[in-house]
């Protein structure tokens, strides 16, 4: 099951999915639909990331986004929020390590996460990733080849996401209590550069330079038992 974004022009796609998961389906009380989309879309996960496109039916999918991904990380936050659903959690956790394990490794496009910063890199010449995604022929009108500022938003929220469902499900599955990729600086390198770029009054560039980052930070580790950003919210 899927989300038909742009009827009749275009079919379903994986960012306006997630996107409108949570209105579409939670809010109206249909959880069984959202279960159904996002076990869907589990199926087609490809070097850790979510499809941008289904084509007509018999081609293979289109992986050109960077955020599509990231906010399948929310969708699944938000429908266990309402739900309480263990037993999907369980199900697409597996799925969901490895997204982030490839994000940290490096995949399609360039997406990688920077060790120094925790911060997520992504983009190629030629490539629109965001959702910025306007093309004219083989020329990108919105190049934001870089750190995007709401990419990074999504990133850290997608791994405080993951540091809580890990925490729900530590008592009911075998994996480690405290895998190893949340025993890594990432969430807080990553909040650190955030609250840097915070305290400055000028907009950086999409791909900050060494120089822009805090001289001797030193991220302290994310201990087990951290919720996601959606949770904290006011």
């Amino acid at each position: 099951m899927t989300v038909i974004a742009g009827y009749h022009w275009f079919g379903d796609w994986g960012r306006h999915t997630m996107i409108a998961l949570p209105g579409l389906a939670l809010t109206t009380g249909r959880p069984d639909v959202a279960r159904r989309i996002l076990t869907t879309f589990a199926r087609f996960v490809d070097r850790g990331m979510l499809p941008n496109h289904f084509p007509d039916a018999g081609e293979a999918p289109e992986y050109n986004t960077v955020d599509a991904t990231l906010w399948y990380f929310e969708a699944i936050r938000a429908y266990h929020a309402a739900t309480r659903d263990d037993a999907l959690l369980k199900e697409l956790y597996p799925v969901l390590e490895e997204i982030v394990r490839l994000h940290r490794a490096g995949t399609r496009y360039s997406i990688e996460e920077d060790a120094g910063d925790g911060l997520l890199a992504s983009g190629e010449p030629g490539v629109q990733l965001t959702w910025m995604d306007a093309r004219v022929g083989d020329r990108v009108v919105t190049p934001r080849t870089g750190k995007a500022v709401e990419i990074n938003a999504l990133w850290y929220n997608a791994l405080r996401a993951m540091a809580g469902f890990a925490e729900r499900l530590r008592g009911s599955t075998p994996r480690p209590r405290c895998p190893s990729w949340r025993r890594s600086p990432t969430i807080s390198a990553t909040l650190g550069s955030a609250r840097s770029a915070r305290s400055s009054t000028a907009i950086r560039p999409s791909r900050p330079t060494d120089a822009s980052r805090r001289p001797g930070a030193s991220p302290r580790r994310s201990g087990c038992g951290t919720s996601s950003i959606a949770d904290r919210r006011a």
